[in-house]
């Protein structure tokens, strides 16, 4: 066997973590920093604190930013967010469109290298720090230095750097970039593109990568790289500290999300993160412009007005009454109705007050938000009327995206400045899961009740589970499903 062979060989190997995606890896190395931040928290003694102090800070600080880091690479990854960035970049590979996969996939590729390089770049020369700073300082618990910091967590984390150094290499193969110090300049990279190229994960799991010619020319007449548009596109988004983060919101406007995470792992995944979708927003907000009126009551049984009851209340309520009017009362029923939400899923799942808001961030946006949208159609309110664009038809809805950028502005100003470090407290999220688990059990009890006292012939005439999908909104409360759907495992529906 050669050994260059030996060598491509040993690199597949390296890299057999990536098989599964991106993600995967990237998860990996989570669990690492998420593990190391628990035993800081949890696993020291009196004396451990004292001996890792003169690098404490700097431990807090490296931690703190890979995770980050990788919070951030997860989310560009979601393929909505990938494919627009494509979409958006495409003018700046290429000098003209042609739809083509091939010329897709090797944006997506590149667009993907750099996100991995830059934070390669950023947390091995972070994670060296660190062990250098555990060797240079004494220690009189030599176990503690030895393998509770280093072997156990700081040289995998370094391994698993290594590993990514080289499905880098390999990439940048791919890519054809000719800077041999590619990883280790935070300069942009200049891929060259080729026709007959796969840009796919999969292409750096072939054996015989490296036997291939990479002095080609492109083939592809009639397209041209721009590489200096992309390496001005790259310098733009290369820095990752809060300032420059901070005023490219300021200049940029909101953000349409939300990441709601917490220090680990376990409270750091999809359920802590939402969004809404910028141009239905924006065209929910221009209802405004056109309202006639507002559903705004809390519960009261209301039935639903006719178009020509509508029209007929229009000098009434709109006058005097501009968009701004109309959306600043919207603005406040919604306050008032998410506080509604949140004393009514207290109360169903007989939850102390004290547990509120550390319940409601594990409970996360998404899910909170699916409960405010039943609510809201089951007391039949949070409903604009407006006049359609031919000025005659009354058109009537809950403006979905537009309360999702409200559930959003709650989190952001009510839920998170009240939650704390408790949202970092495993052992009280499972106190709070076994108290939802239990009032489960109950509930199911009672459903299981119900069916029992259904007629004969309504238990006869379809099958169990049928039923059961079809009363289980009467039967266990439709804001209750949603909250057993995000905390109870093993679940019977």
């Amino acid at each position: 066997m050669s050994q260059e062979f030996q060598e491509g060989d040993n690199e597949i190997q390296s890299i057999v973590d990536f098989k599964k995606g991106y993600v995967y890896f990237l998860n990996n190395f989570q669990n690492i920093v998420g593990s190391f931040l628990q035993f800081l928290v949890t696993g020291l003694t009196e004396a451990n604190k004292r001996e890792i102090l003169p690098f404490r800070k700097t431990l807090d600080q490296e931690l703190d930013k890979s995770q980050k880091k990788i919070k951030e690479i997860i989310f560009n990854l979601d393929e909505k967010h990938l494919f627009a960035q494509v979409r958006k970049d495409y003018s700046r590979y290429f000098s003209r469109h042609i739809e083509d996969n091939n010329r897709d996939d090797f944006i997506q590729f590149h667009l993907i290298f750099e996100m991995l390089r830059f934070f390669y770049i950023e947390t091995k020369e972070g994670w060296e720090k660190l062990k250098a700073a555990v060797l240079e300082n004494p220690f009189t618990d030599l176990e503690f230095q030895k393998n509770g910091l280093l072997n156990y967590r700081i040289v995998p984390a370094l391994e698993k750097l290594n590993h990514l150094e080289i499905l880098l290499r390999r990439m940048s193969f791919i890519l054809q970039i000719d800077n041999p110090n590619s990883l280790s300049e935070f300069k942009p990279t200049k891929p060259k593109y080729r026709d007959k190229t796969t840009y796919r994960l999969s292409a750096v799991f072939d054996e015989s990568l490296y036997d291939k010619p990479k002095d080609l020319e492109p083939e592809d007449s009639g397209i041209e790289y721009k590489a200096d548009e992309v390496i001005q596109n790259h310098q733009e988004k290369s820095k990752d500290n809060w300032k420059v983060v901070k005023q490219k919101i300021k200049n940029e406007g909101e953000p349409n999300y939300i990441q709601a995470y917490g220090k680990y792992t376990w409270n750091s995944d999809q359920h802590y993160f939402f969004r809404y979708e910028l141009d239905k927003y924006n065209a929910e907000k221009a209802l405004f412009k056109t309202a006639i009126s507002l559903d705004s009551h809390l519960g009261a049984d209301e039935q639903v007005l006719r178009s020509e009851l509508i029209r007929s209340m229009t000098s009434i309520e709109k006058k005097g009454k501009s968009a701004e009017d109309f959306e600043l009362e919207y603005q406040s029923f919604l306050k008032q109705f998410f506080t509604f939400c949140e004393n009514i899923i207290l109360m169903n799942m007989m939850l102390p007050t004290q547990f509120k808001y550390v319940f409601l961030f594990h409970l996360g946006p998404s899910h909170f938000y699916m409960i405010a949208k039943k609510f809201l159609m089951e007391v039949n309110t949070g409903y604009v009327h407006a006049r359609g664009s031919d000025g005659k038809k009354v058109i009537r809805l809950i403006p979905g995206e537009y309360v999702k950028k409200h559930v959003i502005d709650y989190w952001n100003e009510v839920i998170l400045p009240n939650v704390g470090e408790e949202k970092n407290n495993l052992a009280l999220l499972k106190k709070i899961t076994e108290m939802i688990e239990e009032k489960y059990k109950e509930i199911s009890k009672l459903a299981i009740k119900n069916y029992e006292n259904l007629d004969v012939e309504i238990k006869t005439s379809k099958p169990r589970e049928t039923i059961f999908r079809e009363y289980m909104n009467e039967w266990m409360g439709a804001a209750n499903l949603i909250v057993f759907k995000r905390f109870v495992k093993n679940k019977s529906f």
